[in-house]
């Protein structure tokens, strides 16, 4: 419990409070561009850390390396403030279109992050992979997946919003709002992975009484 509040606290100040900070003293230094930039850094880094000290070396590191990696690409190639934030607006609508051809080929991400979790606990990964597509799990990672596709959404239109409405004085509250927005999510989350471990759980008691019945008879 301890260790998950330290790291709570470590994203906050990575996520929000120094890029705040780093941005007001940076802007009169470098322009709103750059300023913008450079406290992305150390949140870069410490989530390759954070990458790394969990061992997400599957389908959930290869997904956070990888919208990382595009992320700061687009932030590279905007030139500028304000397309900063715009091309991260069309960067959140690319996200939703992958998200929403996945959730119609039936492959929702939470299934296989949840698969990734299993295995770092010690689970052997082809059985997970059986368990979880059971019909009453696997509808609950679809639902997951259609609540990831709606903060999508909801994140860029908000975003849309902000710059159109106030320009580069969005970056303020736009940080702030989407960290927070994230724990939220984070939450709904945390809460349908905790309904799949008990749903689980209950399905393994019922196989293991079934398999018990049949070795009385």
């Amino acid at each position: 419990m301890k260790k998950e509040s330290n790291l709570i606290i470590y994203d906050l100040i990575l996520y929000l409070v120094f890029p705040l900070v780093l941005y007001k003293f940076l802007k009169p230094y470098l322009g709103d561009y750059w300023a913008m930039i450079v406290p992305t850094i150390p949140g870069i880094l410490y989530t390759l850390f954070r990458f790394w000290y969990t061992k997400q070396f599957n389908i959930t590191g290869i997904f956070i390396i990888s919208t990382m990696t595009v992320s700061t690409a687009v932030d590279l190639l905007a030139g500028n403030a304000k397309n900063l934030i715009l091309y991260n607006v069309y960067y959140h609508f690319a996200l939703v279109v992958v998200f929403l051809l996945l959730l119609a080929l039936k492959k929702p991400l939470p299934y296989y992050f949840m698969i990734d979790i299993a295995a770092i606990q010690g689970q052997d990964r082809e059985e997970s992979k059986k368990l979880y597509k059971h019909p009453s799990l696997f509808k609950l990672f679809q639902y997951l997946f259609v609540a990831w596709i709606i903060k999508d959404l909801v994140f860029a239109f908000a975003q849309w919003w902000m710059v159109d409405t106030y320009g580069i004085k969005a970056y303020y509250s736009r940080t702030i709002i989407f960290t927070v927005g994230g724990y939220v999510f984070g939450i709904i989350m945390a809460i349908g992975y905790a309904m799949v471990t008990m749903r689980a759980q209950k399905l393994k008691g019922d196989d293991s009484g079934q398999t018990s019945d049949e070795i009385i008879i």
